[in-house]
This record gives C-alpha cells, sequence and structure tokens, in this order.
C-alpha cells in the first residue's frame, strides 16, 4: 500500500504544486510568464535542436552496445524509440515503463537481437550514463572543495560511493572474464548483461562511454546558454560542480516532470553563485518545459505507420 502511494500519479502532483508553490510565493509569477512566452524564437530554435542532439547521441550510445557498425538509419531508429519514451514517460510513474516501450520498439525492428541481449543493453547504457555523471560530478566536487566551495557532505559521500562502485566494475570487466560470474545463483538475475561485456565487446563499451562524454558536455553548455539568455549568468564551472548532484536528485521519482523540485534545488545550489531567484525560476522553468517539448515531440512519432505496427502487437 505504501509503494502504491509513493507512486501514485496525485501525489506527485501534488508534491508539484506545494515544491512550485514555495519557489514562486516570493516573485512576480505574472512577470515571469511574460518573459517566458516573449522569448526569441531564434532561441527556442536553437534550444530544440541541441536538445535533439543530445538525444541523438545518447540513443547513438545505446546502439553502440547493440550494433558493432551503427549506421544512420540505425541511430534514426534508436533515436525514435528514445523519443516516444521520454513521451510516454509523461504518463507513466516510473522510468521503466519508458524502458519497456524502447524495448519493444528495438525488438520489432531488429528480431535478431535476442530479448536478453536488448534488456542488457538498456541497463547498460543506463549505468554507463550515470558513471560518466559520477565522473564529472566527482572532479568538479574535488576542484570546488579546492576551492573552498562548501558542499554537504552526505552528497560527497554519495558521488564518492557512487564512483568506486562504477569504477570497480570499469576495472573487473576490463582485465577479468566478469561474465563468468553470471553462472552463479546471485549473479544470475543480471546474466543479460553478460554477453555484453565480454572482452569483444570492450571497444564498443569504450565508444559508448566517449559518447556520454560528448553528450554531458555539450548538455553543460545548453544550461549554460540558457542560463546566460535570461540573466542568471552560470558560470561553466559551477554548472559542471552542481548539476551532476541536482540530477542524481531528480532522478527519484517525486513529482511531475521534475517540476518544483528542479526550482527549489536550482535556488539551493546556485543562490549562492550570486543569480537573482526570478533568473534562477526562468531558466529552471524553460529547461522543464524544453523537456516537455520533447516528450510531445515523442508522442507525434508514435502516431507513425511504424509505430502503429508495433502498438497492434
Amino acid at each position: 500500500m505504501f509503494k502504491k502511494i509513493l507512486n501514485s500519479k496525485l501525489l506527485k502532483v501534488l508534491i508539484s504544486v506545494i515544491l512550485i508553490y514555495f519557489a514562486f510565493r516570493k516573485v512576480d509569477v505574472l512577470n515571469l510568464l511574460e518573459q517566458l512566452v516573449g522569448i526569441k524564437v531564434w532561441f527556442l530554435i536553437t534550444n530544440i535542436v541541441v536538445s535533439f542532439m543530445l538525444v541523438t547521441l545518447i540513443s547513438f550510445r545505446w546502439s553502440l552496445l547493440l550494433i558493432k557498425k551503427p549506421k544512420w538509419k540505425d541511430v534514426l531508429v534508436f533515436t525514435k524509440s528514445s523519443f516516444a519514451a521520454s513521451f510516454y514517460g509523461l504518463f507513466f510513474p516510473t522510468a521503466v515503463a519508458g524502458d519497456v516501450l524502447k524495448w519493444v520498439i528495438i525488438d520489432e525492428k531488429y528480431p535478431a537481437i535476442s530479448k536478453t541481449k536488448l534488456l542488457g543493453s538498456i541497463i547498460l547504457d543506463r549505468f554507463i550514463g550515470m558513471s560518466m555523471f559520477m565522473f564529472i560530478g566527482l572532479v568538479m566536487i574535488f576542484i570546488a572543495t579546492k576551492k573552498g566551495i562548501q558542499l554537504p557532505p552526505l552528497i560527497i559521500l554519495v558521488f564518492v560511493s557512487l564512483f568506486v562502485g562504477c569504477l570497480i566494475f570499469y576495472i573487473a570487466i576490463t582485465f577479468f572474464k566478469v561474465e563468468k560470474l553470471f553462472k552463479f545463483k546471485f549473479f544470475k538475475r543480471f546474466e543479460n548483461i553478460g554477453e555484453l561485456i565480454k572482452k569483444e565487446n570492450l571497444g564498443q563499451i569504450r565508444k559508448a562511454i566517449l559518447t556520454s562524454m560528448v553528450s554531458e558536455f555539450f548538455w553543460v553548455l545548453q544550461m549554460w546558454f540558457a542560463s546566460w539568455y535570461f540573466g542568471a549568468n552560470l558560470s561553466v564551472f559551477s554548472i559542471f560542480v552542481f548539476m551532476p548532484i541536482i540530477s542524481m536528485i531528480l532522478i527519484l521519482p517525486i513529482s511531475i516532470a521534475g517540476f518544483g523540485a528542479r526550482e527549489q534545488l536550482y535556488l539551493f545550489f546556485f543562490a549562492s553563485a550570486g543569480s537573482s531567484t526570478e533568473s534562477l525560476l526562468l531558466t529552471s522553468t524553460f529547461l522543464g518545459i524544453l523537456g516537455i517539448i520533447n516528450s510531445l515531440f515523442g508522442g507525434l512519432i508514435t502516431l507513425t505507420p511504424d509505430f502503429k505496427k508495433i502498438d497492434k502487437r
């Protein structure tokens, strides 16, 4: 019963409303809305293009785990599935539903890929994305502490622990035949990953890691660009330090599309950088709306003939 309550859409809506109220209660909301409505067309289009590019990069990273030399048509299929999954993610309580949809789409297009390998690729892809997040975040946290920036000890502990876990995994698959472990009962539940981390696939994993680092770089630049436009003027350094922390917290399914929680976290971490409350709220809200636009584009993709065939399944 408690788990159902936590996963309920109504509870997330309620939490989002409460967090949004406390974030916006001391600012002129009508003025903020006017600024959001009045943003320049070139700024909106540029951000949409960058967002689409980021989804394509992440989809390319995923395709590398399943196809040795993915062609553009392969990347396009994986990109379509990612967009469609983000659309359905708006209506389901967890990201798992989106992953299931991605699985169904790729399974339809590439029947030669086994279902277990496909499931393993989704898990491994998420892990690679998270590990690069941990690496960049930990490096920036280290630099921040050297510069005298105070960060919550718990946050530092979480990043260090997760990074060490990721590092152990990469060392293990590089120097040992880890796939043999999946024969044992304890590791049996993860055997769908075993085929993907064999020695002959390490080159593909390295390419996926490099792609993840490139996507993280452009993602940070996009946020810097948005903060510049709305007058928050966040430094690239501060974004590198705090955004991995914010994004890790936003993984928790506590609000609708991150609204409310994202605004509160931006105010908590970036207010010390000297940015005004209004500019931070504009930056945060715009990026949240941009995510919704991406998801709605995924909804349009699901109306294409290819996806209608999948629906009939």
